[in-house]
């Protein structure tokens, strides 16, 4: 019995370091990676905000820009680019007919570990809505 106690010590030490290594090395990855859940979210709650903005009014001009920039000041979140397609405006207008559709694309960069890699890895995130007009135009 006394033997076996003296050929096994330190194991249960490793044990733990070894767990706890793991450990802490799950919770890097997620402390990584859970950030970019964040940021879509919030690119799809502005993307949701701008098309719900858009259908109401009926156009995407300067209501729908100034809702957008009301919502990306209340997330913090500063999309590189927004785009509407799969509009059919009515002649020169931003104006869009009742019943067809309004998509607003917004799209975002994000950097994975930045703290871990340097620079990290870059990643383009995009959020698309879309929504009917409601508004008739004569």
């Amino acid at each position: 019995m006394k033997e076996k106690l003296k050929t096994e010590s330190g194991f249960a030490y490793l044990d733990a370091v070894i767990v706890m290594m793991i450990v802490m090395l799950v919770l890097s990855i997620i402390i990584g990676v859970l950030p970019v859940f964040f940021q879509y979210q919030d690119l799809n709650y502005m993307a949701h905000e701008v098309v719900k903005t858009a259908e109401t009014e009926g156009n995407i001009g300067a209501k729908t820009l100034e809702r957008y920039d009301e919502v990306r000041s209340d997330t913090g979140l500063n999309p590189k680019d927004i785009s509407f397609t799969g509009t059919e405006k009515i002649g020169a207008t931003k104006n869009v007919q009742i019943n067809d559709t309004i998509r607003v694309t917004l799209t975002s960069d994000f950097v994975w570990f930045s703290g871990f890699l340097g620079g990290g890895i870059n990643t383009e995130l995009s959020s698309t809505a879309s929504g009917r007009s409601g508004v008739y135009y004569k």
